[in-house]
């Protein structure tokens, strides 16, 4: 699929507002812990030598080795951002995973022991990856070991909801698998830990992770997953698309002008979709 440089977002529907974005944090592993484009530095945690810089889904990536079968063996790296309720009420987390081998581990949580907010890797051996939130994790994937997969979790307080999306690396393949299932999580770790679940450990390669301070619509939870697949635009730069969306506005992000337009069925949210002609758009929906 070629595209082009002049891009058209597409508004389905004029009432109402966007969801307005606001990245907290995002990170590369560009044989570093920097977060890219601000916020806090990430930092190794338990068993630093567990922990390296491989070839990655864009780039490095973060290789976290999980040893043995034994808890705490592996290696955690932790993202200093409070993701508990009382802090951050809506909150979203995810990136891009490579699982080489699982038991029931942890992707992103910050979880001490009471399902507080997570990711979890072959919930309660289920195969798949799971989101919990004060109650066992819901369940969606599979887990498919030697690939990169999207894996992305939105907590909102305000909705009683969380909501798990797992997408492949396939280009053709642009909606996500979803489940949702409540956010009553008590108060958990006071960060958000890479590799572990409570004291279970991740054997994966890690890259594009990235915080939101929202619970991310269906639209931005695809779009990001969707724009870099098919535009290489990282997550930063799909948070200033959202911002622009938001404002409905015109600009250029990454190198693309955008303008503004409207009639596009909202099927398949976030979906990049080219029209032939010089022309490619973002199946965008105001909510």
């Amino acid at each position: 699929m070629k595209f082009h440089a002049s891009f058209l977002l597409f508004i389905t529907l004029t009432v109402g507002s966007a969801n307005a974005a606001n990245l907290l944090g995002y990170y590369a592993f560009e044989g570093n812990y920097d977060a890219t484009g601000g916020g806090p530095a990430a930092a190794p945690a338990m068993n630093p030598g567990e922990l390296s810089f491989a070839s990655g889904f864009r780039g490095q990536s973060l290789n976290v080795n999980d040893p043995t079968a034994d808890n705490n063996s592996g290696g955690s790296v932790n993202i200093p951002i409070d993701a508990n309720a009382a802090s951050n009420p809506d909150v979203s987390f995810g990136g891009w995973v490579n699982v080489e081998s699982f038991e029931f581990d942890g992707f992103l949580a910050t979880d001490n022991g009471g399902w507080d907010r997570g990711i979890t890797v072959n919930g309660q051996g289920s195969g798949a990856f799971g989101i919990a939130s004060g109650a066992a994790p819901a369940h969606v994937g599979p887990i498919t070991p030697g690939s990169w997969q999207y894996v992305l979790g939105t907590f909102s307080r305000s909705n009683n909801r969380s909501t798990l999306y797992v997408g492949s690396a396939i280009l053709g393949e642009q909606t996500t698998l979803s489940v949702s299932t409540v956010d009553a999580n008590d108060v958990g770790e006071s960060f958000i830990e890479i590799g572990r679940y409570d004291n279970q450990d991740l054997n994966a390669l890690v890259d594009d992770v990235f915080v939101f301070g929202d619970e991310l619509t269906s639209h931005q939870a695809n779009a990001i997953r969707n724009l870099r697949l098919s535009l290489n635009l990282s997550p930063a730069e799909a948070d200033a698309l959202f911002d622009m969306f938001d404002a409905s506005s015109e600009g250029s992000v990454g190198g693309l002008d955008w303008s503004l337009t409207s009639g596009l069925d909202a099927t398949n949210p976030g979906g990049v979709l080219d029209l032939g002609g010089g022309v490619s758009v973002l199946r965008w929906s105001y909510e």
